[in-house]
């Protein structure tokens, strides 16, 4: 029954850290996690032929023989590349910035929309650098109904390098002389998502967001949606924990709950899965190397 005891100890273990994790307050559990990244200045400078400062931009495309950019004035320029420096020129053929362009054809929330390319291939993109409220805090209607009223509709540049692990492209998105993704800091309508961002700029439109008292920084005590995220799913937790059934004894028997194949304690998937629970001598299907 050794197995059986050592199964039923790390039953414990998780619980115990469970439950300590869930009355720990949520600036210490993510005081745990990786750190922010540095802040670095995203504006870059460009010089012409002669070496003379022609312009900052926040990023840079190839475009045929001009260079697209996006300038901190908020221009989209295209420069022929002959007009720009040798060095900017070879910058500038190395970056793996990615470029896509469609209609907008759906707003999920503040920092989420859907996009229609040229090909009618729908792709789902996530403003990079910003979060939204959800749609339970206060101004996550709002939030959504100001980057709806901005983009909906409309076709839109999105600038990009890579997805999240929701398959979601990571992307800064333009229209005309705008930056979405600034616009929603700069309105008070987003975060930024400062955890996995380090964009100087974006950082600052925050604080003067922040200062002006924009948007859902006219609460009292503005609630960050990733610490909102934590608290719902702690909650979650709590309310399954209470419906779950009670933790059986030791059996000597382990079903898996998601095959329906029934282990032995002396088979090397004993209490080895996630989905399972002890269970009885004739339950689910024998497993083939054990015989259950």
């Amino acid at each position: 029954m050794t197995n059986a005891r050592t199964c039923v100890m790390d039953l414990c273990q998780r619980v115990i850290i469970w439950m300590v994790l869930a009355v720990l307050p949520a600036p210490l559990v993510l005081a745990q996690a990786q750190p922010d990244p540095p802040l670095v200045e995203s504006f870059r400078q460009w010089h012409d032929a002669d070496g003379k400062l022609l312009t900052k931009s926040r990023f840079a495309y190839v475009d045929g023989d001009r260079v697209a950019m996006w300038t901190e004035t908020g221009q989209m320029l295209l420069i022929p590349q002959a007009h720009i420096s040798a060095a900017d020129q070879r910058w500038v053929a190395t970056q793996q910035v990615k470029v896509l362009r469609g209609k907008v054809i759906f707003v999920a929330d503040g920092d989420t929309i859907g996009l229609l390319d040229a090909d009618k291939k729908q792709h789902r993109i996530r403003l990079d650098g910003i979060d939204a409220p959800e749609s339970g805090q206060a101004f996550g209607t709002k939030s959504r109904q100001a980057l709806n009223q901005a983009i909906y509709g409309k076709e839109v540049v999105v600038a990009y390098e890579k997805t999240d692990t929701y398959g979601r492209i990571l992307g800064d998105i333009y229209l005309a002389d705008s930056w979405l993704n600034y616009d929603q800091l700069a309105s008070g309508m987003a975060w930024h998502y400062r955890h996995f961002n380090g964009d100087a700029y974006l950082a600052e439109s925050q604080k003067t967001a922040e200062s002006k008292k924009a948007g859902l920084w006219r609460d009292v005590s503005p609630e960050p949606p990733w610490r909102y995220r934590l608290a719902e799913k702690r909650r979650r937790e709590m309310e399954e924990a209470k419906t779950a059934d009670p933790p059986m004894e030791p059996t000597g028997y382990w079903l898996n709950l998601s095959s329906g194949v029934r282990h032995n304690e002396k088979c090397e998937h004993y209490g080895k899965t996630s989905r399972g629970k002890y269970c009885g001598a004739e339950d689910g299907k024998p497993c083939r190397q054990c015989g259950g």
